[in-house]
């Protein structure tokens, strides 16, 4: 528990943004949007712990989430590209670390409407500030994609995993997403 808490205050004291979403450079090209969700936080770490959450859902759904997270968030960021002008999504994208992070710590069993409501929200969210930052640029859009989905899949593989430092990390993980997303909110 101290260590969590150390790691935790050590994530937020090393953050250097006071935003949850800074800017990076999407319009760019493919390329630019493939290498964002490796490199933006906001990003990475709801992308990851998405993957691992549903990865320790009912077989049945826990694919479906994912799925559902790619698909709102590319219609969301279409949307964004074409009509869409910027309102309270960075607020969004902050409370959706800190809500991805207590999924992973609370380990709470949450209705099928539910999971789906949640992911869709946090899909739309991630997607309109993303949709804001790409201009016009769609190679961009299906970099970012491909990216997000990929790392669905890492987390997904994670989440399957029963080593006992694994689940460990995943509560470490937690807590520092936890810790993360009420800074941005904060901030």
């Amino acid at each position: 528990m101290k260590k969590m808490i150390f790691l935790t205050f050590a994530a937020l004291a090393a953050s250097g943004s006071a935003f949850a979403h800074p800017g990076h450079d999407l319009n760019t090209g493919f390329a630019s949007g493939f290498l964002h969700p490796l490199t933006g936080w906001d990003h990475l770490l709801v992308m990851l712990s998405l993957g691992v959450w549903a990865a320790r859902r009912p077989q049945q759904q826990g694919w479906q989430l994912p799925l559902l997270f790619v698909s709102v968030m590319a219609v969301f960021a279409a949307l964004a590209m074409v009509w869409l002008p910027m309102s309270l999504a960075e607020v969004l994208v902050a409370a959706s670390v800190l809500v991805m992070g207590g999924l992973l710590l609370a380990k709470v069993a949450l209705s099928r409407w539910a999971q789906f409501s949640l992911v869709g929200v946090v899909a739309a969210a991630h997607g309109y500030v993303h949709g804001v930052e790409l201009g016009q640029s769609w190679p961009a859009l299906t970099g970012m994609v491909l990216a997000t989905a990929t790392l669905h899949g890492l987390g997904w593989l994670l989440g399957r995993q029963q080593q006992p430092w694994l689940k460990a990390g995943t509560q470490l993980l937690g807590g520092m997403m936890v810790g993360l997303g009420t800074y941005w909110l904060l901030a």
